[in-house]
């Protein structure tokens, strides 16, 4: 009996064993182009994700099969007749190339996969997916147009101005270029005045006299010069001195009247002279012009590169939009395209369609503009229906960069839609955006990015986007000629609210004026709850500080009013948030509320470009913790459609340097391959037929020629999104526009080197010098040139660049370096740091270049003296050629400068400067994502880590942690797209644990510190793998390679390991 009860006990034991046993199960986590069922795919041939579905150890795909179907039905019974790959032998289960029937446009399409594992076993079908085509053809937008409303506006009087004039030929930054004109007065004068602006600096002089200076081609200068002037011969003189770029000129005009009431004009134009030296008495002498040149006009006023100093853009009023239609028949499904310039919400039937905020989005307008596509098949109905919209200005036509703001349109603000509506017969209905739509002006009377809103609630007309709305007092929309710009399916992720915050405290510091502390430096807008009588005025101000007093500090917002208006219309309580404004604060201040506001008046609306956050890092240091949640809030306030540098001031650009040395950590943290490759189409749109691009995309002019370190994102980008992603398709798309870049700094280039002024190592504490750092990109984009070259097949290219970059780098350190004393020109921080960072250094140099740099750290008390571009290489740089205790002491520094001295002062973002505590506002943003580069040390050595550049995209993770200082442990997981991996440490008495995550069909290196052990002892799972320095156990998924210096060397499959180094 007792034999039996065992038997019996050994099968149902054995039967739950097999009923829990892990297997390979259907696919997950299916994605097309980056997302999940996605609307609005472009191109032929979208590629295809998913993650398998598999967590036992060892884990891989040997082989998958795609089925597409044109219906869900189809699909189901096994009928795909769209594609069907069959069995398909390979490894690969991300960036798979569509690759069967011709896509339709605007279709739908359902899809599903399957794999087979090591074993030759075969998982079922995963759930079914689906992705929708884009538009693909001109012909789909037959009969929709663009309409609007024409709002008749009075400009102001231009003065009349002269044309921008320079040296013919001499663009040099810092020299002085001399300029004359000499004139004649028939009679005496009543009035004189002189407009005068330059790029970048000037000084007048009329007949010898100093009249004034200035710099800045945004301001016209004003001076009365009557006293100066006399009748007859008469000489005005310019000293004008370009600062940065290649961008200069001078404009001016004098202005006379004369005694007889006549007026005489002298305008800045070719009939000027000018030199690059000035002998004697130049502003005065009739006779010293005569050798010189006659002046090269460069554009007239108002052009396209410095438009009309001055004179800033001015909003548009928004409008309202509607259409009543009716469907007489029901109907299977119905998708809305619809896009507006500057910006708009959508609404069908009273409800709103979309959660996307500012969309559009911004583009390169002139060049490209997205359209949206949604799904409204549950908002529609049979019978009666209206569409309507909302449209702003965002980006479009309030103004950009800066106190001279330039609209990319001064209207009139427009909207583009169209339904499409299928029926089960076949039929499809079709409602467009046209003259039979009806226009109104909006309960907004004034929107603006960088100043704000003002909504008038008592404007409000109830009802006017559903059906029967009586609108009698509205108009005709007007048809608006269409731009020649490409109107295409959005790219990367929209903005969307990523969470909401309530403030942590209020303070009343003037009567009636509130102070709400949302506790975070955050980037959006706030949300107003309120109740009062009709006309009641309250006012929002925003800052990222205080003042002493407790109120705002808005100087560093410049010319930004940052400012919400609400007058509330009477009717119980109200909630009002901006619609077409957004901004970077940290403080709410509110006046004109009725009564005394508490908490809940108050919601932070966070909302930022839908980059989902994929990385997560801890260790035991909570101040580089701190650190790492400033980093994580300043990504997620400087993505709004682009990499802006900052969210608060009259600026908010896609800087190229800031983004480039960001790019890494960026993607260590959020998924930004769909971001990045949306913004690398900005770039390119911008890009000139010379090949040069330009300091920030999109651009606001299309003259300038980008900076060295901010122009070569253009090739760092993409090599970046391919390291993490493992994107081939952004390197090919975009290769042509690197090649362009690369071939421009070529044809400006010197006995090989491209040495050219700029930005230099930005807010650095110590400058370096300029030319040589523009000298070290161009060999790093010319050595990157070559490895993508290799990348995509292009071998001729790749040895070419490698050619090009042996002479840059023969080239750069026979004129910058000092072998005698280990320094490169300069001797700063930076100036040893990019070379060795791009690989110029020679081997037999690097120990003494790398001393210098630690020295100098050390020299310094332990901190840094790098701006943007140092600093993004200085703690990789010193753990990596033998410094790592130096690295760690330097990111945990609490004094300035560094990161911790921010912490420490109550940072909760990365701040533009180190000092942005005491430096004054011209340029002081405290959300200014540079200076977080740093987060990518963090990932790489102390939890890690690494991408394989061999097998991008983490396929095979290079896992390499650096236990150091009095770091107890620390933590990286990363959610890749073949899923999560993860790397913890621990240090224990006399023990070093790590515990592992590799995603299934991947693999990894593994570099298990040692501890200086000559025959460390190694256990997996309590079994030995190292045993004193041997190998020991054979375990599944582990192999023991080799005894490196400071790590034991592993080879892992997929799987979860524990792995125990005994002291």
């Amino acid at each position: 009996m007792k034999a039996k009860l065992l038997l019996l006990l050994s099968l149902l034991l054995s039967l739950s064993c097999s009923l829990f046993e892990k297997k390979l199960g259907a696919p997950v986590n299916l994605r097309c182009e980056y997302r999940t069922n996605p609307l609005g795919v472009s191109g032929e041939r979208p590629r295809l994700f998913w993650q398998i579905n598999d967590p036992r150890r060892g884990a891989r795909q040997t082989a998958y099969q795609i089925q597409v179907a044109s219906t869900r039905e189809r699909l189901e019974r096994n009928e795909p007749d769209i594609w069907d790959t069959g069995k398909e032998e390979s490894d690969q289960n991300v960036h798979i190339s569509y690759d069967g029937s011709l896509l339709e446009s605007g279709r739908r399409y359902f899809w599903r996969v399957r794999t087979w594992d090591q074993q030759g076993e075969m998982s079922a079908f995963s759930k079914t997916a689906f992705f929708e085509t884009a538009l693909f053809f001109p012909h789909d937008w037959e009969e929709v147009k663009w309409i609007g409303k024409i709002e008749k506006r009075e400009k102001p009087e231009q003065p009349a101005m002269g044309a921008w004039i320079w040296h013919p030929s001499n663009r040099q930054i810092n020299l002085p270029i001399y300029f004359r004109r000499s004139f004649q007065l028939p009679q005496s004068a009543n009035k004189a005045l002189l407009r005068i602006a330059a790029d970048n600096i000037f000084r007048v002089f009329l007949n010898g006299a100093e009249i004034g200076k200035g710099a800045g081609y945004h301001k016209l200068h004003e001076y009365d010069v009557l006293a100066q002037l006399h009748a007859g011969a008469n000489s005005l003189a310019v000293e004008a001195i370009n600062t940065a770029g290649d961008i200069c000129g001078l404009i001016a005009t004098l202005e006379i009247t004369l005694a007889d009431g006549s007026q005489q004009f002298l305008f800045t134009d070719r009939s000027w002279k000018c030199s690059d030296q000035a002998a004697g008495d130049w502003k005065i002498a009739p006779a010293q012009d005569r050798t010189w040149s006659a002046c090269r006009e460069i554009e007239s006023w108002g052009g396209g590169i410095w438009g009309k100093p001055g004179e800033s853009a001015q909003p548009l009023r928004a409008i309202l939009a509607r259409k009543e239609f009716d469907i007489d028949h029901y109907f299977d499904q119905a998708r809305v395209y619809v896009t507006g310039l500057g910006s708009y919400v959508l609404y069908i039937n009273g409800k709103r369609v979309g959660d996307e905020r500012l969309t559009p989005g911004w583009t390169d307008y002139p060049k490209r503009i997205h359209y949206q596509t949604y799904d409204v098949t549950r908002l529609l109905r049979k019978g009666s229906n209206a569409v309507a919209a909302m449209v702003g200005n965002a980006w479009w036509s309030g103004g950009m960069g800066g106190g001279n703001r330039r609209a990319y349109s001064e209207g009139p603000l427009r909207l583009l839609c169209k339904i499409k509506i299928e029926f089960p017969d076949g039929r499809t209905q079709s409602v467009v955006s046209d003259e039979s739509w009806q226009v109104h002006e909006a309960p907004i009377l004034f929107d603006n990015i960088y100043d704000g809103e003002v909504y008038d609630a008592r404007l409000e007309q109830a009802g006017w986007n559903e059906p029967s709305f009586k609108n009698a007092d509205w108009e005709p929309a007007v048809i608006v000629p269409a731009d020649s710009a490409v109107v295409c399916s959005q790219e990367g992720p929209p903005i969307r609210t990523s969470r909401e915050l309530t403030p942590i405290a209020v303070t009343e510091p003037a009567p009636g004026v509130y102070v709400f502390d949302m506790g975070q430096n955050m980037a959006g807008n706030a949300r107003l709850s309120v109740k009062g009588p009709a006309g009641q005025r309250v006012e929002l101000s925003f800052a990222e500080v205080l003042n002493p007093d407790g109120t705002l500090y808005k100087d560093n917002y410049r010319s930004a009013k940052a400012t919400d208006t609400y007058i509330l219309k009477g009717k119980g309580k109200e909630v009002y948030q901006p619609t077409f404004t957004y901004r970077g604060f940290r403080y709410v201040q509110v006046a004109g509320y009725p009564g005394k506001p508490g908490l809940d008046a108050i919601t932070g609306c966070v909302f930022n470009s839908d980059a989902t956050e994929t990385g997560v890092f801890t260790c035991s240091n909570e101040l580089i913790n701190r650190i790492q949640h400033n980093i994580s809030w300043g990504l997620t306030g400087n993505l709004h459609s682009v990499p802006t540098d900052c969210p608060q001031r009259d600026e908010r650009l896609g800087w190229m340097g800031d983004a480039q040395v960001i790019a890494p950590t960026a993607c260590f943290n959020r998924d930004m391959a769909d971001f990045f490759r949306k913004w690398m189409q900005d770039i390119a749109d911008c890009q000139g037929a010379d090949g040069a691009v330009r300091d920030v995309n999109p651009c606001l002019d299309r003259y300038s020629v980008a900076s060295p370190a901010w122009g070569d994102a253009v090739v760092i980008i993409p090599w970046v999104v391919y390291q993490y992603y493992g994107d081939r398709r952004i390197i090919e798309q975009y290769y042509p526009n690197m090649a362009a870049w690369v071939e421009y700094m070529k044809n400006h280039s010197q006995d090989d080197l491209y040495e050219r002024d700029g930005y230099g190592d930005w807010v650095s504490l110590t400058a370096s010098p300029k030319k040589p750092i523009a000298a070290a990109y161009y060999y790093r984009d010319v050595t990157l040139m070559s490895q993508m070259a290799k990348i995509i097949g292009k071998e001729a290219d790749v040895a070419a660049y490698a050619e090009l970059a042996r002479k840059i780098a023969a080239a750069f350190n026979k004129k910058y370096y000092r072998p005698a004393d280990g320094w490169y020109e300069g001797k700063t921080q930076t100036a040893n740091l990019l070379p060795l960072a791009f690989g110029l250094v020679p081997q037999q140099q690097i120990a003494a270049v790398i001393r210098n740099i630690a020295e100098d750290v050390r020299g310094r008390d332990t901190h840094l003296s790098t701006g943007f571009i140092g600093t993004s290489v200085i703690l990789p740089m010193l753990s990596r050629y033998g410094y790592h205790d130096l690295a760690y002491q330097l990111a945990s520094q609490k004094t300035f400068p560094s990161w911790g001295y921010m912490v420490e002062k109550g940072a909760t973002t990365i701040w533009e400067l180190w000092n942005s505590d005491t430096e004054g506002p011209g340029m002081n943003s405290r959300n200014h994502f540079a200076f977080g580069a740093v987060g990518r040390w963090f990932y790489d050595y102390l939890a890690g880590l690494r991408v394989d550049i061999q097998h991008p995209g983490y396929k095979r993770a290079i896992i390499a942690p650096q236990p150091v200082g009095d770091l107890k442990w620390a933590e990286a997981k990363l959610n890749t797209l073949y899923g999560p991996l993860s790397c913890r440490w621990q240090q224990e008495t006399n023990t070093l644990k790590m515990w592992l995550t590799i995603p299934a069909n991947t693999t990894a290196e593994i570099h298990f510190p040692t501890g200086g052990q000559q025959e460390p002892t190694l256990l997996e799972g309590g079994r030995h793998l190292i045993h004193k320095g041997k190998a020991a156990s054979a375990i599944p998924g582990l192999k023991f390679v080799r005894l490196g210096k400071e790590a034991a060397v592993l080879e892992a499959e997929a799987g979860t390991y524990e792995l125990v180094r005994v002291d």
